[in-house]
Protein backbone atom coordinates (compact mmCIF):
# COMPACT_ATOMS: atom_id res chain seq x y z
CA UNK A 1 0.00 0.00 0.00
CA UNK A 2 1.39 3.44 -0.83
CA UNK A 3 1.03 6.99 0.69
CA UNK A 4 -1.65 7.91 -1.93
CA UNK A 5 -3.76 4.37 -0.58
CA UNK A 6 -2.90 5.27 2.65
CA UNK A 7 -5.04 8.22 2.77
CA UNK A 8 -7.98 6.99 0.99
CA UNK A 9 -9.42 4.28 4.21
CA UNK A 10 -12.61 5.36 5.47
CA UNK A 11 -10.89 6.36 9.14
CA UNK A 12 -8.50 9.31 7.81
CA UNK A 13 -10.87 10.73 5.84
CA UNK A 14 -13.39 13.41 7.17
CA UNK A 15 -16.29 11.99 9.41
CA UNK A 16 -18.71 14.16 7.09
CA UNK A 17 -18.47 15.96 3.90
CA UNK A 18 -16.96 19.63 4.00
CA UNK A 19 -19.63 21.76 3.59
CA UNK A 20 -18.64 25.10 1.94
CA UNK A 21 -17.04 27.80 3.84
CA UNK A 22 -19.89 30.32 4.47
CA UNK A 23 -18.23 33.82 3.41
CA UNK A 24 -19.64 37.32 3.82
CA UNK A 25 -20.18 39.77 0.91
CA UNK A 26 -16.82 41.92 1.13
CA UNK A 27 -15.80 45.10 -0.09
CA UNK A 28 -14.25 45.78 -3.52
CA UNK A 29 -10.56 45.84 -3.86
CA UNK A 30 -9.55 49.27 -3.55
CA UNK A 31 -12.48 50.60 -0.95
CA UNK A 32 -11.96 52.71 1.90
CA UNK A 33 -11.13 50.84 4.76
CA UNK A 34 -13.80 50.31 7.01
CA UNK A 35 -16.75 49.83 4.42
CA UNK A 36 -19.05 47.93 5.71
CA UNK A 37 -21.38 45.40 3.62
CA UNK A 38 -24.37 43.01 4.09
CA UNK A 39 -25.50 39.68 3.22
CA UNK A 40 -28.14 39.46 1.20
CA UNK A 41 -31.56 39.56 3.18
CA UNK A 42 -30.13 40.33 5.72
CA UNK A 43 -32.69 41.95 8.25
CA UNK A 44 -31.94 44.18 11.54
CA UNK A 45 -30.89 41.69 14.17
CA UNK A 46 -32.30 41.46 17.77
CA UNK A 47 -30.74 43.02 20.58
CA UNK A 48 -31.33 44.34 24.25
CA UNK A 49 -29.95 46.19 26.74
CA UNK A 50 -28.94 46.22 30.34
CA UNK A 51 -28.36 49.26 32.50
CA UNK A 52 -27.13 49.04 36.14
CA UNK A 53 -25.53 50.83 38.77
CA UNK A 54 -24.82 49.54 42.23
CA UNK A 55 -28.80 50.21 43.29
CA UNK A 56 -30.79 50.00 40.50
CA UNK A 57 -31.02 48.12 37.03
CA UNK A 58 -33.57 48.36 33.93
CA UNK A 59 -33.50 45.69 30.90
CA UNK A 60 -35.18 45.42 28.00
CA UNK A 61 -35.65 44.56 24.28
CA UNK A 62 -34.00 47.63 21.58
CA UNK A 63 -36.81 47.86 19.20
CA UNK A 64 -35.96 51.95 18.50
CA UNK A 65 -31.97 52.67 18.83
CA UNK A 66 -33.29 56.00 20.11
CA UNK A 67 -33.46 54.22 23.55
CA UNK A 68 -29.72 53.78 23.33
CA UNK A 69 -29.22 57.01 22.52
CA UNK A 70 -30.83 57.90 26.01
CA UNK A 71 -29.08 56.07 28.53
CA UNK A 72 -25.73 56.99 27.07
CA UNK A 73 -24.56 59.16 30.12
CA UNK A 74 -27.31 57.96 32.67
CA UNK A 75 -26.71 54.73 33.65
CA UNK A 76 -23.10 54.18 35.09
CA UNK A 77 -22.90 51.02 32.84
CA UNK A 78 -24.70 49.89 29.79
CA UNK A 79 -24.56 46.74 28.52
CA UNK A 80 -26.31 46.18 24.88
CA UNK A 81 -25.91 42.58 23.32
CA UNK A 82 -26.17 42.23 19.65
CA UNK A 83 -27.63 39.06 17.88
CA UNK A 84 -26.33 39.27 14.20
CA UNK A 85 -23.85 40.93 12.43
CA UNK A 86 -25.11 40.99 8.77
CA UNK A 87 -27.01 43.87 8.64
CA UNK A 88 -24.83 46.72 7.97
CA UNK A 89 -26.88 49.86 8.55
CA UNK A 90 -27.44 48.35 12.28
CA UNK A 91 -24.07 48.41 13.01
CA UNK A 92 -23.37 51.11 11.85
CA UNK A 93 -25.70 53.20 13.52
CA UNK A 94 -24.64 51.49 17.05
CA UNK A 95 -21.35 52.41 16.21
CA UNK A 96 -22.45 56.08 15.29
CA UNK A 97 -24.13 55.91 18.67
CA UNK A 98 -21.34 54.46 20.96
CA UNK A 99 -18.16 55.98 18.97
CA UNK A 100 -17.10 52.63 18.13
CA UNK A 101 -14.15 52.62 15.37
CA UNK A 102 -15.14 51.97 11.67
CA UNK A 103 -12.08 49.11 10.93
CA UNK A 104 -13.70 47.04 14.47
CA UNK A 105 -17.18 47.09 12.97
CA UNK A 106 -15.50 46.04 9.68
CA UNK A 107 -13.63 43.01 11.65
CA UNK A 108 -17.23 42.08 13.20
CA UNK A 109 -18.34 41.12 9.62
CA UNK A 110 -15.79 38.13 9.18
CA UNK A 111 -16.55 35.86 11.47
CA UNK A 112 -13.26 34.03 10.64
CA UNK A 113 -11.41 36.46 12.80
CA UNK A 114 -8.63 34.87 15.46
CA UNK A 115 -8.92 36.30 18.93
CA UNK A 116 -7.88 39.71 18.95
CA UNK A 117 -7.49 42.51 21.44
CA UNK A 118 -7.09 46.48 19.56
CA UNK A 119 -7.26 49.65 21.42
CA UNK A 120 -8.74 52.84 19.39
CA UNK A 121 -7.45 55.42 21.31
CA UNK A 122 -9.30 57.36 24.16
CA UNK A 123 -12.77 56.16 22.65
CA UNK A 124 -12.80 52.59 23.46
CA UNK A 125 -11.17 49.04 23.35
CA UNK A 126 -12.39 45.87 20.75
CA UNK A 127 -12.29 42.37 21.76
CA UNK A 128 -12.58 39.25 19.99
CA UNK A 129 -13.01 35.83 21.39
CA UNK A 130 -15.07 32.63 20.45
CA UNK A 131 -17.60 31.15 22.06
CA UNK A 132 -17.93 26.67 22.16
CA UNK A 133 -20.89 24.98 22.89
CA UNK A 134 -21.93 21.44 21.62
CA UNK A 135 -24.49 21.44 19.86
CA UNK A 136 -24.30 18.05 19.40
CA UNK A 137 -21.27 18.90 17.35
CA UNK A 138 -18.86 21.69 17.99
CA UNK A 139 -20.11 25.02 17.31
CA UNK A 140 -17.27 28.29 17.45
CA UNK A 141 -19.19 31.35 17.44
CA UNK A 142 -17.57 34.88 17.40
CA UNK A 143 -18.19 37.23 20.00
CA UNK A 144 -17.35 41.06 19.60
CA UNK A 145 -16.88 43.50 22.96
CA UNK A 146 -16.57 46.88 23.06
CA UNK A 147 -15.68 47.95 26.04
CA UNK A 148 -15.94 51.87 26.45
CA UNK A 149 -15.77 54.57 29.60
CA UNK A 150 -19.86 53.45 30.72
CA UNK A 151 -20.50 51.25 28.46
CA UNK A 152 -19.84 47.62 27.16
CA UNK A 153 -21.37 46.32 23.31
CA UNK A 154 -21.45 42.64 22.67
CA UNK A 155 -22.32 41.19 19.02
CA UNK A 156 -22.79 37.66 18.43
CA UNK A 157 -23.47 36.02 15.25
CA UNK A 158 -26.98 34.76 16.17
CA UNK A 159 -29.04 34.53 19.12
CA UNK A 160 -27.98 32.16 21.97
CA UNK A 161 -24.99 32.00 23.66
CA UNK A 162 -23.31 30.72 27.96
CA UNK A 163 -24.11 34.51 29.32
CA UNK A 164 -27.50 34.05 31.38
CA UNK A 165 -25.36 32.89 34.27
CA UNK A 166 -24.09 36.05 33.96
CA UNK A 167 -27.29 38.30 33.90
CA UNK A 168 -28.44 36.07 36.61
CA UNK A 169 -26.28 37.82 38.72
CA UNK A 170 -26.32 41.59 37.64
CA UNK A 171 -30.04 40.67 37.73
CA UNK A 172 -29.97 39.79 41.26
CA UNK A 173 -27.00 42.11 42.14
CA UNK A 174 -24.59 38.43 43.33
CA UNK A 175 -21.30 38.85 43.24
CA UNK A 176 -19.45 42.30 42.37
CA UNK A 177 -20.60 43.05 38.76
CA UNK A 178 -23.05 45.91 40.10
CA UNK A 179 -20.66 47.40 42.56
CA UNK A 180 -18.04 47.38 39.93
CA UNK A 181 -17.52 49.47 36.10
CA UNK A 182 -17.76 48.39 32.34
CA UNK A 183 -14.66 46.85 32.68
CA UNK A 184 -14.87 44.39 35.01
CA UNK A 185 -18.38 43.33 33.27
CA UNK A 186 -16.64 42.85 29.92
CA UNK A 187 -14.39 40.71 32.40
CA UNK A 188 -17.43 38.90 33.31
CA UNK A 189 -18.52 38.03 29.94
CA UNK A 190 -14.87 37.14 28.13
CA UNK A 191 -14.22 35.09 31.57
CA UNK A 192 -17.81 33.13 31.21
CA UNK A 193 -16.81 32.48 27.73
CA UNK A 194 -14.05 30.83 28.31
CA UNK A 195 -14.90 28.93 31.50
CA UNK A 196 -17.83 27.08 29.03
CA UNK A 197 -15.04 25.87 27.21
CA UNK A 198 -14.45 23.16 30.42
CA UNK A 199 -17.51 21.55 30.34
CA UNK A 200 -17.36 21.28 26.53
CA UNK A 201 -13.77 19.60 26.82
CA UNK A 202 -14.83 17.10 29.12
CA UNK A 203 -17.32 16.46 27.27
CA UNK A 204 -14.41 15.12 24.46
CA UNK A 205 -13.19 13.36 27.42
CA UNK A 206 -16.02 10.93 27.98
CA UNK A 207 -16.35 10.91 23.89
CA UNK A 208 -12.93 9.37 23.74
CA UNK A 209 -13.56 7.01 27.12
CA UNK A 210 -16.46 5.61 25.08
CA UNK A 211 -14.67 5.27 22.21
CA UNK A 212 -11.68 3.43 23.85
CA UNK A 213 -14.29 0.72 25.22
CA UNK A 214 -15.79 0.76 21.63
CA UNK A 215 -11.99 -0.04 19.68
CA UNK A 216 -11.01 -2.79 22.67
CA UNK A 217 -14.52 -4.71 22.29
CA UNK A 218 -15.47 -4.45 19.04
CA UNK A 219 -12.99 -2.53 16.55
CA UNK A 220 -15.17 -1.06 13.15
CA UNK A 221 -14.26 1.71 10.69
CA UNK A 222 -17.20 3.49 12.35
CA UNK A 223 -15.45 3.87 15.59
CA UNK A 224 -12.40 4.87 13.51
CA UNK A 225 -14.67 7.71 11.72
CA UNK A 226 -16.37 8.90 14.69
CA UNK A 227 -12.68 9.31 16.66
CA UNK A 228 -11.02 11.23 13.74
CA UNK A 229 -14.28 13.71 13.96
CA UNK A 230 -13.11 13.98 17.42
CA UNK A 231 -9.49 14.79 16.87
CA UNK A 232 -10.56 17.12 13.98
CA UNK A 233 -12.62 19.12 16.57
CA UNK A 234 -10.46 18.96 18.65
CA UNK A 235 -7.94 20.61 16.97
CA UNK A 236 -10.72 23.51 16.29
CA UNK A 237 -11.12 24.03 19.96
CA UNK A 238 -7.14 24.56 20.41
CA UNK A 239 -7.37 26.89 17.57
CA UNK A 240 -10.23 29.09 18.99
CA UNK A 241 -8.12 29.24 22.67
CA UNK A 242 -4.73 29.62 21.51
CA UNK A 243 -5.04 33.31 20.40
CA UNK A 244 -7.68 34.06 23.10
CA UNK A 245 -4.50 33.65 25.57
CA UNK A 246 -2.68 35.75 23.85
CA UNK A 247 -5.13 38.08 23.93
CA UNK A 248 -5.84 38.25 27.14
CA UNK A 249 -1.76 38.27 27.88
CA UNK A 250 -2.16 41.56 25.95
CA UNK A 251 -4.65 43.13 28.15
CA UNK A 252 -2.70 42.18 31.35
CA UNK A 253 0.27 43.42 29.77
CA UNK A 254 -0.74 46.70 28.16
CA UNK A 255 -4.80 47.15 30.14
CA UNK A 256 -4.74 50.84 29.11
CA UNK A 257 -6.88 53.59 30.05
CA UNK A 258 -9.91 51.35 29.85
CA UNK A 259 -9.09 48.90 32.16
CA UNK A 260 -8.39 49.23 35.86
CA UNK A 261 -5.43 47.87 38.24
CA UNK A 262 -7.87 45.67 39.65
CA UNK A 263 -9.49 44.30 36.97
CA UNK A 264 -6.13 43.40 35.41
CA UNK A 265 -6.47 40.81 38.15
CA UNK A 266 -9.19 38.85 37.18
CA UNK A 267 -8.03 39.31 33.80
CA UNK A 268 -4.93 37.70 34.49
CA UNK A 269 -6.97 35.12 35.77
CA UNK A 270 -9.47 34.12 32.55
CA UNK A 271 -5.70 33.96 30.60
CA UNK A 272 -4.51 30.81 33.24
CA UNK A 273 -8.58 29.32 32.42
CA UNK A 274 -7.19 29.63 28.92
CA UNK A 275 -4.06 27.98 29.80
CA UNK A 276 -5.76 25.31 31.36
CA UNK A 277 -8.22 24.36 28.72
CA UNK A 278 -5.17 24.19 26.47
CA UNK A 279 -3.09 21.61 28.83
CA UNK A 280 -6.90 19.44 28.35
CA UNK A 281 -7.00 19.63 25.01
CA UNK A 282 -3.41 18.88 24.40
CA UNK A 283 -4.18 16.29 26.91
CA UNK A 284 -7.19 14.54 24.77
CA UNK A 285 -5.71 14.76 21.31
CA UNK A 286 -2.36 13.06 22.45
CA UNK A 287 -5.00 10.72 23.95
CA UNK A 288 -6.97 10.15 20.32
CA UNK A 289 -3.68 9.66 18.63
CA UNK A 290 -2.88 6.72 21.55
CA UNK A 291 -6.89 5.71 20.73
CA UNK A 292 -5.89 5.39 16.66
CA UNK A 293 -2.55 3.54 17.68
CA UNK A 294 -4.57 1.28 19.83
CA UNK A 295 -6.99 0.55 17.44
CA UNK A 296 -4.09 -0.38 14.79
CA UNK A 297 -2.88 -2.63 17.38
CA UNK A 298 -6.35 -4.16 18.14
CA UNK A 299 -6.80 -5.03 14.74
CA UNK A 300 -3.72 -6.23 13.77
CA UNK A 301 -4.13 -8.66 16.71
CA UNK A 302 -7.15 -10.13 15.46
CA UNK A 303 -5.75 -10.69 12.29
CA UNK A 304 -3.45 -12.90 13.90
CA UNK A 305 -5.66 -14.84 16.16
CA UNK A 306 -7.68 -15.61 12.53
CA UNK A 307 -3.98 -16.15 10.99
CA UNK A 308 -2.83 -18.44 14.12
CA UNK A 309 -6.54 -20.46 13.58
CA UNK A 310 -6.21 -20.69 10.09
CA UNK A 311 -2.07 -22.21 10.66
CA UNK A 312 -3.55 -24.67 13.35
CA UNK A 313 -6.45 -26.12 10.38
CA UNK A 314 -3.52 -26.47 8.19
CA UNK A 315 -0.92 -27.95 9.95
CA UNK A 316 -3.38 -30.48 11.02
CA UNK A 317 -4.81 -31.37 7.84
CA UNK A 318 -1.48 -31.81 6.01
CA UNK A 319 -0.70 -34.75 7.23
CA UNK A 320 -4.15 -35.78 6.89
CA UNK A 321 -3.71 -35.16 3.29
CA UNK A 322 -0.89 -37.50 3.40
CA UNK A 323 -2.61 -40.09 4.97
CA UNK A 324 -4.81 -39.83 2.17
CA UNK A 325 -2.84 -39.41 -0.47
CA UNK A 326 -1.16 -42.58 0.40
CA UNK A 327 -3.79 -44.08 0.63
CA UNK A 328 -5.36 -43.46 -2.70
CA UNK A 329 -2.14 -44.15 -5.01
CA UNK A 330 -2.80 -46.11 -7.47
CA UNK A 331 -0.42 -48.79 -7.17
CA UNK A 332 -0.60 -52.46 -6.49
CA UNK A 333 -1.80 -53.61 -3.15
CA UNK A 334 -3.76 -56.02 -1.49
CA UNK A 335 -5.83 -53.25 0.03
CA UNK A 336 -9.11 -54.88 -2.23
CA UNK A 337 -8.47 -57.95 0.12
CA UNK A 338 -8.84 -56.09 3.48
CA UNK A 339 -12.24 -55.23 4.87
CA UNK A 340 -10.70 -53.30 7.58
CA UNK A 341 -8.23 -50.95 5.40
CA UNK A 342 -11.25 -48.05 5.50
CA UNK A 343 -12.05 -48.27 9.10
CA UNK A 344 -8.05 -48.20 9.93
CA UNK A 345 -7.40 -45.11 7.68
CA UNK A 346 -10.10 -43.12 9.18
CA UNK A 347 -8.86 -44.22 12.86
CA UNK A 348 -5.90 -43.24 11.85
CA UNK A 349 -6.79 -39.80 10.87
CA UNK A 350 -8.68 -39.18 13.66
CA UNK A 351 -6.24 -40.20 16.07
CA UNK A 352 -3.50 -37.94 14.09
CA UNK A 353 -5.70 -34.72 14.13
CA UNK A 354 -6.09 -35.58 18.12
CA UNK A 355 -2.69 -36.03 18.76
CA UNK A 356 -1.80 -32.54 16.80
CA UNK A 357 -4.49 -30.87 18.71
CA UNK A 358 -3.34 -32.28 22.24
CA UNK A 359 0.22 -30.92 21.01
CA UNK A 360 -0.80 -27.58 20.13
CA UNK A 361 -2.73 -27.26 23.36
CA UNK A 362 -0.24 -28.38 25.41
CA UNK A 363 2.10 -25.89 23.66
CA UNK A 364 -0.83 -23.15 24.16
CA UNK A 365 -0.84 -22.15 20.79
CA UNK A 366 -5.02 -22.79 21.68
CA UNK A 367 -4.85 -20.00 24.05
CA UNK A 368 -6.51 -16.64 22.69
CA UNK A 369 -3.27 -14.98 24.51
CA UNK A 370 -1.18 -17.48 22.60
Amino acid sequence: MNRRDLFRLPFLQAATPLEPVHRRPLPAPGSEPGVLVSEPGAVPPSMTVMAYGPHEITEAPVDDLGLLRNMRGKWPVVWVNVNGVAHAPTLQAIGDIFGLHRLALEDLGDVRQRAKVEAYGEDHLFVLVRMARLAPELDLEQVGVFLGRDFVVTFQERPGDVLDPLRQRIRASRGRVRQNGPDYLAYSVIDTIVDHYFPVAEAYADRLDALEDEIVDRPSRDVMTRLHAVKRELMSLRRAVWPMRDALNHIVREPGPFVTEQSVVYFRDTADHCFQVLDLVETYRDLGSSLTDLYLSNVSNRMNEIMKVLTVFAAIFIPLGFITGVYGMDVEHPRRAWWWDLPFVFTLMGVTALLLLAWFARKGWLDKEG
